[in-house]
């Protein structure tokens, strides 16, 4: 399995990772060979890459935090939460409180959870399926902390609300492909103030949730916004879903940049470490996220290249890589895997894109 451009698919590829619409209907399912039509549907959807079965790498399982059908209803209510407040309803807190629980509850029946890849995002719903993958990774860092799993569970809803201000800021805005108007930048930062707002009434949510969506864009230097706030004088839940929101978008495919590797979306992570961003949260982030996802196709310090089907959890930048090609480029038939962990003079030199 490997990611491609949609503008580079092919009729006749299969698809490997089932592909769900915006309101979780599949749109098409593992295993089905791709016609052109369908290709066209896909470019219509605006969905900027799927996964394909490639037959000359070994079959992969990555391993999912939760179920798709969990997601799919995070999703849905995130959704259907963004719609209430457009028609001026009243938020649905049983609903949210509901899809909380079972992210959570699933993540908890797990040991040590690593997140791998993000799913298969269309642009204009980029921010639903933002909120729950910042969702999903505030609550692998939360649990670094000393945190009950009440507190844990707050910091997952204001997680979830985190950009639900967005629906107040122009839609024309929030897709423009290309950079901002310092007019049209100065509406977006309102967001924030447009979420705490939002949430703080809502009866069921902690205001410490609502917090939140308020400082995710503080930084500890203080350049953030909308406060200008330093330090500690930012919630440390707050500091937590800042870091997962960045990784997040960095690794997101959005309608002006395309996504990052998780290698190279860690990078930046940690340059702002200690100026822009909490060290410990950071730190966090670092212990659930593959450095090199299961499927990476990687070549190695030796010039062989191979494919990650594995990683070690007390080293998530090195894992374990099948050979699929020796130095001088001929294919290996039998089964040779390197465990980097153990190999000290072995490393990975560089992702393989395609």
């Amino acid at each position: 399995m490997r990611p491609i451009p949609v503008e580079e698919l092919k009729a006749g590829m299969k698809i490997a990772k089932t592909i769900y619409n915006n309101s979780g209907q599949i749109l098409l399912g593992a295993g089905m060979a791709l016609k052109d039509s369908y290709i066209e549907k896909l470019n219509n959807l605006n969905i900027p890459e799927i996964y394909i079965v490639d037959e000359e790498l070994p079959e992969v399982k990555v391993p999912e935090p939760i179920s798709d059908k969990t997601r799919l209803e995070a999703i849905k209510v995130v959704k259907d939460t963004m719609q209430d407040i457009e028609s001026q309803s009243q938020i649905n807190f049983d609903k949210i409180n509901d899809v909380i629980d079972s992210i959570l509850d699933e993540i908890l029946l797990q040991n040590h959870v690593v997140i791998h890849l993000n799913d298969i995002r269309a642009y204009d719903s980029y921010t639903f399926q933002h909120s729950v993958g910042v969702t999903i990774l505030s609550i692998l860092m939360s649990l670094n902390f000393s945190y009950t799993k009440e507190e844990i569970k707050k910091i997952a809803i204001g997680a979830f609300l985190h950009d639900i201000g967005k629906i107040k800021v122009d839609k024309d805005i929030i897709m423009k492909p290309g950079k901002l108007t310092d007019e049209e930048y100065e509406e977006v930062k309102k967001h924030s103030l447009y979420g705490y707002n939002i949430i703080k009434d809502v009866h069921g949510i902690s205001i410490l949730s609502a917090h939140i969506a308020y400082q995710h864009h503080e930084y500890i230097d203080g350049t953030g916004y909308p406060r200008g706030l330093k330090g500690d004088e930012i919630s440390e839940w707050a500091q937590i879903v800042t870091v997962a929101d960045i990784y997040d978008a960095l690794t997101s495919d959005r309608v002006y940049k395309r996504k990052l590797m998780p290698h190279e979306a860690l990078k930046i992570v940690e340059e702002l470490k200690g100026t822009k961003l909490s060290p410990k949260c950071v730190d966090a982030l670092s212990k659930h996220v593959a450095v090199y996802p299961v499927g990476t196709m990687v070549q190695l310090s030796d010039d062989q290249l191979g494919i990650v089907i594995d990683v070690n959890k007390e080293d998530l930048s090195s894992p374990i890589v099948r050979i699929v090609e020796d130095k001088e480029g001929n294919k290996i038939t039998e089964i040779k895997e390197v465990d980097l962990i153990h190999n000290d003079n072995l490393k990975i030199n560089r992702v393989i894109y395609n």
